[in-house]
């Protein structure tokens, strides 16, 4: 995909209980944060990707905090 953006930057700033429940209760689905991502920077120059997220008692919480860092995310 040849971008028309290719010199613009993007900063990209993710809710992900927003995103993460409306995916599961409306759609009954999960999100591809890495594809959001990647669909969201439209090959432009990502300068940051920002995840707000709440830390709980949830079991495999560090595992996804860790792949939304893997993919870029902070």
């Amino acid at each position: 995909m040849v971008s028309i953006y290719k010199d613009q930057r993007v900063g990209i700033f993710v809710d992900v209980q927003n995103m993460y429940y409306s995916a599961k209760n409306l759609y009954n689905s999960k999100v591809d944060f890495r594809g959001l991502l990647k669909k969201a920077s439209q090959n432009r120059k990502v300068i940051r990707a920002l995840a707000y997220a709440i830390e709980s008692d949830v079991p495999d919480e560090a595992d996804f905090f860790d792949l939304l860092e893997n993919i870029g995310t902070r």
